[in-house]
Parts: structure tokens; C-alpha cells; sequence
């Protein structure tokens, strides 16, 4: 048997803390449709059950668009049973009682299960009432797979949104499906089974870099084995761009071009100009942004780069410059406040727009 393990697609989210009112909109709609092509791909696949492990939706309620776009897609693969368990942004059931189809079926807030011939998929939604006491409630037999799913972030404690590892070692579980982290990883549990976050289905930000996607879950008579599967279909990518001793407008811009050069223009690219460079470097973060936005859907240029100064050199200069970087380099704030300071000062004493 197949089973898809997803989480944290976060449908009818904003997205606006980046990108401009019409992309923000668009890419809303591209998150929509690859969580309906997940669907369609489930039931090509005949697929048993698909385990939605939280944040479905980004909150409570959505558009009646989306409503109609998730209902309609899983009603039609009528083959495939999908398992519901809510998480912190939709804690509550978004989706009204008289609209929710017969393969659409929910973990609750006490242990839930579903069985598929010798499969056992088990879930509980963990709330500030059940989060100390809901381990010791969880009871699986040993001879069939289970796979238990939950949603939050693992830890060394019990809480609300936090998942105890150690209270769910030695309980028969094959796999802990999870979700709340937006990365694939994955873990032992203990000698039976592994925990695995699938992360989410596409990033929504430059938080959300590297490849997305979902868990195949296929059993056999060895029990359980998964495999992450990438769904993206718009990359996310920060980069690092070193511009060390680099001062000239045009070679910064050709630095920034050669680290990006091999990513695709359907990209949202981040560059973060990072190493020490001379004061007064000729850096227009604008107009790096305008030219990388001509070739990418959506990009933007952070500035971390330090200044390349050698104290020794200002140690006895009688100059305007070379008091002010003595007394910035000896004022015991720190190197980054150090480098702001600095950068501000040189970039005025030579006449360039602060």
C-alpha cells in the first residue's frame, strides 16, 4: 500500500511580507494548485490515504474559492481516504460539517485511528488540556505497521505544540508522521521507528529556501519505507555573494551576477552581500535589486557585509579620518555597530549619500 505524508501547505496564507500585491496573490494561487495536484497525483497513484499532519490552511477560515478548489479535488478521488489532523494555525475546522466529503476524515483531540488492512494510522490534535496526559493514553499493537501522526515541534518536554519523543519511544510506532517544521528532516525514534517532518508543499518566503515537498509511504513485508518527494514548482533561493575587497559598482554587479547565474529566472532569489570590503565600496542595493528583479520573478539584496579596515594603519594618523575611526574602533560596542558606524562616517567624509 501507498500513503502520502504532507503538512503545513498553509492555503489562503497572505504572503505579503516580501513580495508585491500581485505576485503575493499569484503565489497564493500557485500553493493552491500544487496541494490540488497533490490530490490528482494520489489518486493516479492509487494512493490508500493521504495524511494531512496540520496547517491545511493558514488560518480558521478561507475563501470561498479555495473552499470549492479543496472540496472538489478531494471528492473526486474517491479512491483515496485524506486523514485531517489540524494544527496551530487552523486549530479549528475550517471546512463546515455540511461540506466536508465522505474520504475527508479527521484525527481528534483524543487518539483517533483508521485502519487499511494491517496499517494503523493513528492521530490526536495536542491541545493545552491533553498535552501532559495524551502519551499515556496512546496504545498500539505490535503486530500490525502504525503510523501515529501529530502536530508541533519536537522537544525534551510536554506542552502545547511541543511533541515529547521520549513518551512516544517503545509504543510500536513504524513511522511518526509530523509536521509544523516547513524542512524535511527526519530522525530514529527508537529501534522500531523513525519520526520524519515532510515540510511544507511550497515556500511562501525567504524563510522557506530549498526544496519542498511530500512523503511517500509504501509498506511491504520488511514494514515501512519513505521517500521525500519534491513538489516545488517555484525555487526559493538565498545566496551568499562574497564581494571581499570589492569596491567598484560594476565588479559588485558582476559578483552578484556569476553567484546567480545558475539559477532559474522562474526563481525568488535573495542575495546577502557578505565579506569585508574598503570604505566607500559603491554598493546600490536598489539598483542591484532592479537588475536581478529584470531577470528573476522576485528578488531582493541584503547588505551584510563588514568594513576592511586595519586599525594599525589609522594608529597615528593626524586626520579628521583617521580620529574618527580611532574612536569607533574604541568605543567597546560591538563589531557589527562597529562596522554600521564606520561605514556611515567613511561613506560621508567622501562625499557619497548616506
Amino acid at each position: 500500500m501507498k500513503f502520502i505524508h504532507c503538512a503545513d501547505i498553509h492555503l489562503d496564507s497572505k504572503i505579503e511580507a516580501n513580495l508585491p500585491t500581485s505576485k503575493s496573490r499569484e503565489r497564493k494561487r500557485e500553493i493552491l494548485q500544487t496541494f490540488l495536484e497533490l490530490c490528482r497525483f494520489a489518486a493516479e497513484q492509487e494512493v490508500t490515504a493521504v495524511i494531512i499532519a496540520g496547517d491545511l490552511f493558514d488560518t480558521n477560515t478561507c475563501s470561498p474559492v479555495t473552499r470549492d478548489a479543496v472540496i472538489g479535488e478531494i471528492a473526486k478521488a474517491k479512491g483515496v481516504d485524506f486523514l485531517y489532523l489540524c494544527g496551530n494555525h487552523d486549530a479549528g475546522r475550517t471546512l463546515a460539517e455540511q461540506e466536508i466529503p465522505f474520504n475527508l476524515k479527521f484525527f481528534d483531540e483524543e487518539w483517533t485511528s483508521f485502519r487499511y488492512g494491517n496499517v494503523v494510522i493513528s492521530g490526536a490534535t495536542l491541545t493545552d488540556d491533553n498535552c501532559r496526559n495524551i502519551y499515556g493514553s496512546l496504545c498500539l499493537e505490535s503486530d500490525v505497521l502504525n503510523i501515529v501522526t501529530m502536530h508541533g515541534q519536537v522537544s525534551k518536554s510536554m506542552g502545547e505544540d511541543l511533541i515529547h519523543l521520549g513518551e512516544l519511544a517503545n509504543k510500536n510506532i513504524d513511522y511518526l508522521a509530523l509536521g509544523h517544521e516547513h524542512t524535511f528532516k527526519e530522525g530514529k525514534l527508537d529501534k522500531r521507528g523513525k519520526w520524519c517532518y515532510c515540510g511544507c508543499l511550497e515556500g511562501r518566503g525567504f524563510d522557506e529556501y530549498g526544496q519542498k515537498g511530500f512523503v511517500m509511504l509504501e509498506t511491504d513485508q520488511n514494514g515501512i519505507n519513505h521517500a521525500f518527494v519534491p513538489t516545488n514548482g517555484r525555487q526559493i533561493e538565498v545566496i551568499d555573494c562574497d564581494i571581499s575587497g570589492l569596491s567598484d559598482f560594476s565588479e559588485i554587479l558582476e559578483r552578484i551576477d556569476c553567484s546567480t547565474a545558475a539559477i532559474p529566472e522562474t526563481a525568488m532569489v535573495k542575495v546577502n552581500l557578505v565579506g569585508k570590503v574598503p570604505a566607500g565600496a559603491r554598493k546600490d542595493l536598489l539598483y542591484f535589486a532592479k537588475e536581478l528583479n529584470s531577470r528573476f520573478y522576485f528578488a531582493k539584496v541584503k547588505d551584510k557585509t563588514g568594513l576592511e579596515i586595519n586599525p594599525e594603519v589609522y594608529k597615528n594618523d593626524v586626520s579628521l579620518k583617521g580620529e574618527f575611526i580611532r574612536v569607533a574602533m574604541e568605543s567597546g560596542l560591538d563589531p557589527e555597530q562597529i562596522d554600521r558606524i564606520l561605514e556611515c562616517g567613511l561613506s560621508a567624509l567622501i562625499g557619497m549619500e548616506v
